[in-house]
């Protein structure tokens, strides 16, 4: 599998300057409506005052046994934050009581804590139908992130991976990763703001990767990845025989190539390093619109076998002019699209390539046709802007059931069977067609 890397991300709703000037943005942030008024609190009670006097019993205990209200000393006493309360019946369903509490380690607790904290202050007023990430304090040990939040020019080629939640609005409810954690109940504090929630917040722990090989609906999808990696590299060995003397091992030529991403190592897991004791990115943060099995089905492909005869007329090689392996399977044009947008077929600049690649982590509540249509998924960066890539995507919503197809495929859409599953690379909705290009040929 060979994807194009997330690099520089650019913030969607600041089209109108990105027009004039590159901006290397990940995240992006709904624009104020109307005239901005300076923000006025009424708040009175502090952050821990307000968690004091709430109902919210086991998360109270919790934070009193935690190191938190020194953690947040430490941050200054002019940095605001924001707190997500879950009361205790959520807690209590998700197996934390003020027993366990007592038996945690003051670190676990700390990072439970840490999972619900940001140290930046978001507003009820800033919340929408559409997702906003906010960085909370955990961070995930080991994990790095390509380089991003910051201007710096100091040789810096990462970020630490800290958790995000993805917060929105539907109708009076607060939405985190797409789904709904009770009534919108937010309260104001002189150092920030308090968000109290009936459902506790499950925290990503697996990849993408991992979260598909532990699903059995998706055994042909990661067949067919599997089969073609070891078809592509047993190819191009073979093929490098002559040249090099000997066959080349799949590591040996995953070393060589190292712009080539296959599926141990491609985006939906944490890559290896580049060499023993290396620190640097190795985690990306993307959309997957994975195929279940019904829909290799509902494309004529009963079995991984059937699509690997399909495959048999690639143009996979070993190019004794660029002396690097070229070519691509057929289901390479159509993975494409479920796990990266179609970037391949991106338009490229002359000079430059690919545009910058804008973030793409969308959970159901953004899969809306006035919201994603003309949303740009790569722009800006070195290339002119006459290159930015549109969403290649049109979606469709019936009451809560999406849909989606590439534009102008005379294909079947797809149906998004299953929405937000949510991981450390970010969501994975389930889809039961294949995102079918038009002119593609299946014969």
């Amino acid at each position: 599998m060979r994807n194009l890397k997330n690099r520089s991300i650019i913030s969607f709703l600041l089209l109108s300057v990105m027009m004039l000037t590159a901006c290397q943005k990940t995240e992006f942030m709904p624009d104020p409506e109307g005239a901005q008024v300076p923000y006025q609190s009424d708040a009175t009670q502090s952050i821990e005052q307000l968690l004091s006097a709430s109902p919210a019993k086991i998360f109270y205990a919790a934070w009193q046994r935690s190191t938190m209200k020194a953690r947040l000393e430490a941050m200054g006493k002019n940095t605001q934050f924001t707190v997500f309360v879950p009361d205790d019946v959520a807690l209590t369903a998700a197996g934390i009581t003020n027993a366990s509490i007592a038996q945690m380690a003051v670190n676990d607790v700390d990072s439970l804590l840490m999972f619900y904290t940001s140290n930046k202050v978001l507003r009820k007023e800033q919340l929408g139908a559409y997702s906003i990430p906010l960085k909370t304090l955990l961070e995930q040990k080991d994990l790095y992130m390509p380089f991003y939040e910051s201007d710096l020019n100091n040789g810096q080629t990462y970020d630490l991976y800290f958790h995000r939640l993805y917060l929105a609005t539907k109708g009076d409810e607060l939405l985190i990763y797409g789904k709904s954690v009770g009534k919108l109940n937010y309260q104001p504090a002189t150092n920030g703001a308090v968000y109290f929630i009936s459902k506790a917040v499950e925290r990503p722990t697996k990849t993408v990767k991992e979260v598909l090989e532990a699903d059995t609906r998706f055994s042909i999808f990661l067949g067919v990845l599997k089969a073609c990696d070891e078809l592509y590299l047993d190819k191009i060995s073979t093929e490098m025989e002559m040249w090099f003397g000997y066959k080349p091992s799949p590591d040996e030529i995953k070393d060589m190539y190292k712009q080539r991403d296959f599926f141990g190592d491609f985006w939906g897991s944490i890559n290896r390093p580049i060499y023993q004791g290396f620190v640097g990115p190795n985690i990306t943060m993307n959309t997957l619109f994975a195929p279940t099995d019904e829909a290799f089905k509902n494309a004529g492909f009963q079995s991984v076998a059937d699509v690997m005869r399909f495959n048999e007329h690639n143009n996979v090689r070993f190019d004794d002019m660029s002396f690097s392996p070229e070519g691509n399977f057929p289901t390479d044009t159509l993975f494409n699209y479920h796990y990266n947008w179609g970037r391949m077929f991106g338009p490229r600049d002359p000079s430059y390539g690919l545009a910058a690649a804008n973030s793409t982590i969308f959970y159901s509540n953004d899969l809306r046709p006035e919201f994603l249509s003309e949303y740009y998924v790569n722009i800006g960066g070195t290339a002119q802007i006459a290159y930015a890539y549109k969403m290649p995507f049109g979606f469709s919503v019936n009451g809560t059931a999406v849909q989606l197809n590439i534009k102008d495929s005379t294909f079947p859409a797809a149906n998004v069977v299953q929405t937000d599953i949510n991981t450390l690379n970010g969501p994975i909705h389930a889809v039961d067609h294949l995102l079918i290009p038009k002119g593609f040929k299946f014969h």
